[in-house]
This record gives C-alpha cells, structure tokens and sequence, in this order.
C-alpha cells in the first residue's frame, strides 16, 4: 500500500523540480492572489464612495453600493481563488488546457440542465442593473413583507417581522413591491357611530390635524401637512374619516399615525362624538388610486 502512495505522489509531482520549488512558487501565487484581491477591493470600495457621492449621500445610495460592492467582492474572490488554483496545478506539471476544455463542456451541459439556474442569475443581474431593491430595503414579495438581509445573483434573503429567514430564487420573484422607496402614504380612518353629527366630526378631524401639523417635533417628520380628505364612506354601523398622513419610508409615518390616532381617539372621546361599532379607528395603507393626486405627491 505504502509503495502504491509513493509511486502516485511521484505520479503526479514532476520531476524537474523539487518540493521546495513546488511550495515556493505556490506561495508566491498565494501571496500574489492574495495581493490582487486586496487591490480590487480598494477598487470596489472606492466605487462604494462614488456610488453614495452620486447619489447625495442618500440612504438608498449606501444601500445600493453596499449591495454591488458584495456582490463584487464574491465574484473577485471566486475569481482569484480559480486563477491561483490553475497556476498552482500548471507548476506542479499538469496540463489544464483538457481541464479547461471540460469544464467549457461541462459548462454547456449545465446550462441545459440548469435551466433554473441560469435564469435566475439572469433575474439577479437584472435585478442590479435596474436597481430595484438592495440590502436593507423593506420589500413586499408575493403579498409578504420583509427586508432584505443579503443579496446575491442567484438568491435573496428576507428575514420577516417575525424573524423568519426566507431564502427566495430571484427568478421566483415576479412581482416585488419596495416600500423603501421616495415616500409612504398612510391613511387614518375614523369610524363615527352614523346618527352623529358628521360636520362636527370633521371639524374636530381638522382641528386635531392642524395642531399636530403646528407642532415642530411633528411636523419635521412628515413631508406634507397632515390632510382630512372627509367622509370615505357611509354605512349602517358607521360613517369613515380619512386622513392621511405622507413621509419618508421608515417608522415616521407610522408613529406620526399611532400619535394621531392616540389624538383623534381622545377628541372625539371629549367632545362626546361616539364612535363606530364595527372597529376602531384604524391605520391602513392607502391604495393608489384612492383620494386626490398631486404634484407633490407624485
């Protein structure tokens, strides 16, 4: 058995050259590949500044060069691990120009095979290219919310509010809604009990939006006044006032609604305007084609 090794090993080192030279030449390849990675980071990383410069330093332009510069990283990685690998086998005598062949061949082979596959990568790079989302974006994929946690050409992590993880084929993503983008609009329904007086419900819907609206620690997190639409609809069991509230994605909208809500709650309370019976005042996304369009915001 201990002959069979030896005669293997002196199979497959040359001849020509000895150990010494063999581990001498592989590791200055290593400390080569290894000095080119750290080269083409800095290149990547530079490309991270210009990124965020060109997009005004803007949290979407962080996220999307932190996505681009991961990606780019793997692919170096990947890169340079194979070009060393290739050298070090060509050193120790090996011809790789067959290797090299096959892996073309086997290449084409998996490109049928892996038909999936290939059209996933095709669906991450256009995901890139059209920037459509990056890391730490709030993203909505087939009716379910979650943010993104690490991107890749093949493959999105999600992690949703319940801290499930989500590992979805990007070629599985049809449709994605991003709710990270430019602005929400959120709306705050008042339901009033219908045999009161509307016109003062409104009133007092106007009144409690003009004094959120008057109040700096507020107003600064909205990118628009608070408005009051008016009645949304009639029913039975209650009438519906809408307000809506507009600010940039993230927890701004909501707590300015939570804190309207809290107000609206404790006016109508006071003033002995009864409320509907069939819920609470509630906080729901607005739809699009719901309430006026304006240039503001489009």
């Amino acid at each position: 058995m201990s002959v069979l090794l030896v005669l293997l090993i002196h199979r497959l080192l040359p001849e020509s050259e000895t150990l010494i030279d063999l581990g001498v030449r592989a590791g200055l390849a290593i400390v080569f590949g290894f000095l080119a990675q750290r080269a083409l980071f800095l290149v990547v990383g530079r490309s991270q500044k210009w990124i965020e410069r060109a997009g005004k330093e803007s949290q979407h332009a962080r996220r999307r060069a932190q996505t681009l510069g991961h990606i780019l990283r793997n692919l170096i990685t990947t890169l340079v691990v194979v070009a060393v690998v290739l050298y070090v086998l060509g050193a120790l005598g090996w011809d790789i120009r067959p290797l090299l062949a096959t892996a073309g061949i086997a290449g084409v082979a998996l490109g049928f095979g892996a038909q999936t596959l290939v059209r996933d990568v095709i669906a991450g790079m256009f995901i890139i290219f059209e920037d459509q989302f990056a890391v730490g974006d709030l993203i909505e994929v087939n009716g379910k919310a979650a943010t993104v946690e690490e991107f890749t050409v093949r493959c999105t992590t999600l992690r949703d509010f319940h801290g499930y993880v989500h590992f979805i084929p990007n070629g599985e993503m049809k449709v994605v809604v991003n709710r990270s983008r430019g602005w929400n609009r959120l709306a705050v329904d008042v339901p009033v009990a219908p045999d009161e007086n509307a016109d003062l419900a409104l009133d007092l819907c106007r009144r409690v939006a003009a004094a959120m609206n008057a109040e700096p620690e507020w107003r600064s997190r909205m990118l628009d006044d608070i408005q009051v639409w008016g009645l949304e609809s009639l029913g039975s069991h209650e009438l519906s006032i809408r307000l809506v509230v507009r600010a940039v994605p993230g927890s701004d909208a909501h707590e300015v609604a939570r804190e309207l809500r809290r107000r609206l709650h404790r006016t109508m309370i006071e003033a002995g305007v009864r409320l509907g019976i069939s819920r609470e005042i509630g906080i729901g996304t607005m739809a699009p084609h719901e309430g006026p369009t304006t240039a503001a915001s489009v």
